[in-house]
């Protein structure tokens, strides 16, 4: 288990006892991020039906978990070279517990890749500027029929 730069908060790998904790972590965090921009019926599946659920029972040992006082507050899902999912909970956030999610998720990459990549829904202003910061660039846009949405394409060149 490693530590950030505060002591009270500990990233460590998820295990099958968290993974309630991570489905309500990314239900609350997708309802409050997405529902600024996404219309609720294409939310509803996420927010209301299994997928989130699926999504962490298929995914929950590719995840790294924040806890602070044993409280999950953040995670981070990879696949591959991929970033598939980065959510901090609402009132941790801007503590540096996603700027730590994402250094980890970096050197866990770079240790078999030369580049991370990751999506980002276009109007997600707040996340986008986080993952620009971090030096991820645009690579392309597509339109993602599922959400109605375009989803922006970001790569970072690592170890550099």
């Amino acid at each position: 288990m490693t530590s950030t730069a505060d002591d009270a908060v500990r990233l460590r790998a998820a295990t099958q006892a968290d993974i309630t904790s991570v489905v309500a972590l990314c239900k609350v965090s997708l309802t409050k991020t997405y529902g600024a921009f996404m219309d609720p019926e294409r939310m509803r599946p996420w927010t209301d039906g299994t997928e989130v659920e699926d999504y962490v029972a298929r995914m929950w040992r590719r995840m790294t978990v924040t806890t602070r006082d044993e409280q999950v507050v953040g995670v981070v899902a990879l696949d591959d070279a991929v970033i598939d999912l980065i959510w901090v909970k609402d009132g941790f956030r801007g503590e540096g517990i996603g700027s730590a999610l994402m250094d980890h998720a970096e050197q866990t990459i770079g240790a078999d890749h030369d580049e991370a990549e990751l999506e980002c829904f276009a109007p997600n202003v707040a996340s986008l500027t986080f993952y620009r910061s971090h030096g991820y660039a645009e690579v392309r846009r597509y339109y993602e029929a599922a959400s109605g949405i375009d989803k922006v394409v970001l790569r970072k060149t690592l170890g550099c």
